[in-house]
């Protein structure tokens, strides 16, 4: 090794995280000893040879060697030692075996989104980049695990085994020769069953073969899954065969599929996929570069363009008006934008200092669905997000669902706000809902309102912000109060919501404020109930917060 692990602060963290992923990737049947020997044996390499700077393309390429990874009968069995867990928690042993069930790379996305807590849009791009066919299955099989275990009253856990933590024991030295016979015997037993079966084809060791599949012109017409699989090839390039194939031969063997290739700028550029997946080629000065991402979902009335470069877009084939916006000023100010086979314009990307601001892109498809203009927000992946807002009461629920970005003067201005009140989101985001809760008047006349933020990615995780906004003389001001992973809170199958914060008013002064949702009657602070859907009190202190709804039931705290 190059680098020592041991005593070395900075490669220590991120040795341990580079065991555990390997550790719970590798085939459990392997056996523990062998299984924990490999996952050391593995990260050290990796980390050795790359360094802890670029902790994606750490694991992008740690995980490539580990999927890849075969252990024969023989393999460690020869070692003087034997490693073994030294820790093993008997009351994970159920929720292991339950892991243990998932497939490779299964196992790897709940490391990274349970163990590591990234954004599934996150272990999506790694997983990808790490040669996984389909990362978005992947992820959904956490999901369905975690979905599976709540509906049996069950918790996900951490595995039984922490395999940072380990027993080393020697081999007795005629153990060690029963072993080497043994692995001789293996060994010969292979050679002689290669050579007897030498006129039977192998058909498992023969790679797919390599072809790029083009959709037929207008195939969208043709069916109702208006997926990437009904994108015809566009583009000035799509005859360089050199390019496509080098392109190609970037992400990988594999059929593939060509959705671009063509001039952009400075740059060649070649879009291509695959099931749940999405790659971008660029080609520049000599040079090539790959990125995979997740695919965009299928949604007729709402899909995502993909993103060319920084500044360009190609539209999905069934669009045609694009205009583009930024989150600035007192209402959008939309610019129709040009598009040529698909490909618009360049976009100016919108926001400066600690706000982002889009840009915000206005798609209409008069042909599908109802027709009606959708608003997405780049937030800077492959792939926009659709942009939601629901206004609080007295305005009703829109029973066709919640509405576009700029359907309302107040959306317009809450998604403003929420660009300098939150950071922007990081993974593949496919839909983002600013669900204004509460609305009202806080101490000190301050004119409140309170904001569930919801994001959804790709790989089927979410996430939830509350921001509570106060504008006092038309200045406005933000207080996130609330931030977690997963769940239900804020969406369809959870409306009912209470939010507490310690707010600051603009004499000084603190206070504890606490609104609920629509449905909210009474509200509790310390076990004081206060009628309505607002609780405030002059303290600097945080009281227990609980809330009832108007059927009695208590409802969720988002924290």
């Amino acid at each position: 090794m190059r680098r020592s692990i041991r005593g070395n602060r900075i490669l220590a963290q991120p040795y341990r995280e580079l065991v555990w992923l390997g550790y719970l990737t590798l085939p459990p049947e392997a056996g523990e000893d062998r299984r924990l020997v490999w996952a050391h044996r593995l990260a050290a390499a990796v980390l050795s040879r790359m360094g802890p700077q670029d902790e994606l393309e750490l694991r992008r390429v740690f995980l490539r060697r580990a999927l890849r990874v075969r252990l024969m009968p023989w393999t460690g069995r020869l070692s003087p030692v034997e490693a073994m867990p030294a820790v093993i928690s008997a009351a994970d042993l159920e929720f292991t075996r339950e892991l243990n069930t998932l497939s490779a790379p299964g196992r790897a996305a709940y490391t990274l989104t349970m163990l590591e807590n990234r954004p599934s849009g996150q272990a999506v791009e790694i997983l990808a980049g790490a040669g996984v066919t389909d990362p978005v299955a992947a992820v959904r099989e956490v999901r369905e695990l975690e979905r599976r275990l709540t509906l049996e009253g069950r918790a996900m856990r951490r595995p039984a085994v922490d395999p940072t933590l380990a027993r080393i024991y020697g081999r007795p030295l005629h153990r060690l020769r029963l072993l080497g016979v043994a692995a001789l015997t293996a060994c010969t037993a292979v050679v002689v069953v290669q050579q007897l079966d030498v006129d039977r084809p192998v058909i498992a060791n023969v790679p797919a073969q390599d072809t790029v599949v083009r959709a037929r012109a207008e195939s969208w017409r043709a069916g109702t899954e208006l997926d990437l699989t009904t994108w015809a090839p566009r583009g000035s390039l799509v005859g360089d065969e050199d390019l496509i194939r080098r392109a190609q031969r970037a992400w990988g063997p594999g059929r593939v599929q060509l959705v671009f290739a063509g001039q952009i700028d400075e740059a060649r550029v070649v879009l291509l996929a695959r099931p749940g997946q999405v790659a971008r080629f660029t080609s520049a000065e000599g040079s090539g570069k790959l990125e995979v991402f997740a695919a965009p979902r299928t949604k007729p009335d709402g899909t995502s363009p993909l993103k060319l470069s920084d500044d360009r877009y190609l539209l999905p084939p069934w669009v045609r008006e694009a205009s583009v916006a930024s989150l600035s000023g007192s209402a959008p100010r939309w610019r129709a934008l040009r598009v040529r086979d698909g490909v618009t314009e360049r976009v100016a990307p919108a926001g400066s200092g600690r706000c982002w601001q889009g840009p915000v892109l206005r798609l209409r498809a008069p042909e599908i669905a109802h027709g009606m203009p959708y608003t997405m927000i780049d937030f800077g992946r492959m792939t926009l997000a659709n942009a939601y807002y629901q206004p609080p009461p007295p305005a009703e629920i829109n029973r066709y669902g919640p509405h576009e970005l700029d359907s309302l003067p107040q959306g317009f201005s809450a998604w403003k706000a929420l660009g300098c009140a939150v950071k922007r989101p990081a993974g593949e985001i496919e839909s983002a809902m600013a669900w204004e809760f509460w609305a009202g008047e806080l101490p000190e006349g301050v004119a409140g309102r309170w904001i569930c933020l919801r994001l959804a990615d790709t790989g089927g995780g979410s996430s939830v912000q509350g921001v509570l906004l106060g504008t006092r003389k038309g200045r406005v001001t933000s207080t996130v109060t609330a931030s977690r992973p997963g769940g239900w809170d804020c969406s369809r199958l959870r409306r009912d919501v209470v939010a507490g914060v310690s707010w600051k008013a603009p004499s000084g002064k603190k206070y504890f404020v606490a609104g609920g949702s629509r449905r909210v009657v009474e509200i509790s602070l310390d076990g004081r109930e206060s009628g309505g859907r607002l609780a405030t009190r002059a303290t600097g202190k945080t009281p227990r917060l609980s809330g009832v709804n108007e059927l009695g039931e208590k409802v969720p705290v988002l924290r």
